[in-house]
C-alpha cells in the first residue's frame, strides 16, 4: 500500500484503486533474512483494506520475483470492487509462527500507505505473534520510509 516502496520495485507512477479483501486477515509470519514479514491468512471473520494496482504481465513478474516464497492467489471474488480482470494477491502458503521478530522500520514502511486515521486500527488488526524489533537506530528494512 505503500506507493514509495512499490516504486523501488515498479518505478513510475502507478494507478491505485482501493479495495478490500474478504476472508483474509494480515500476520506477520512470513520469515525472511531472520525477521517475520507481512502475510495474510484465511479468517472468515475478518477483512484487510488494501489496493489493486493493474499490471502488464512483465510487471507481474517483476513483483513475482520481489515477492519470492509467496503464492499467486486468485482472490477476485472476495473483493468489495468492481475490477476488469482478474486480482491476485500474494500469500506465503503454510507459513506457521516463526518466532521472528517484526522490524519496526518495515511496520513503518507498511503504515506509509495508511491514512493517518486508520494507522491504530491498522495495527491493532495485524496479528503480530512475536512483536515487534526495535531497530531505528539501524534499519534493517531497506525500504525504509519514515516521514
Amino acid at each position: 500500500m505503500n506507493p514509495r516502496s512499490v516504486a523501488k520495485t515498479l518505478p513510475g507512477e502507478r494507478a491505485a484503486f482501493p479495495a478490500t479483501l474478504k476472508g483474509y486477515r494480515r500476520k506477520t509470519n512470513a520469515p525472511f533474512d531472520g525477521y517475520a514479514y507481512m502475510n495474510i491468512v484465511e479468517d472468515a471473520e475478518a477483512s484487510v483494506e488494501g489496493i489493486i494496482i493493474p499490471l502488464t504481465l512483465a510487471e507481474l513478474a517483476i513483483l513475482e520475483k520481489r515477492e519470492e516464497g509467496y503464492e499467486q492467489v486468485d482472490v477476485t471474488g472476495q473483493i468489495d470492487a468492481s475490477v476488469t480482470g482478474k486480482v491476485f494477491a500474494f500469500i506465503m502458503p503454510n507459513a506457521a509462527d516463526s518466532g521472528l521478530k517484526v522490524p519496526r522500520s518495515y511496520l513503518l514502511t507498511c503504515l506509509q500507505g495508511v491514512s493517518e486515521n486508520k494507522r491504530d486500527r491498522w495495527i491493532s488488526e495485524t496479528l503480530i505473534p512475536e512483536g515487534i524489533e526495535e531497530d531505528l537506530e539501524n534499519p534493517v528494512y531497506p525500504y525504509v520510509a519514515i516521514e
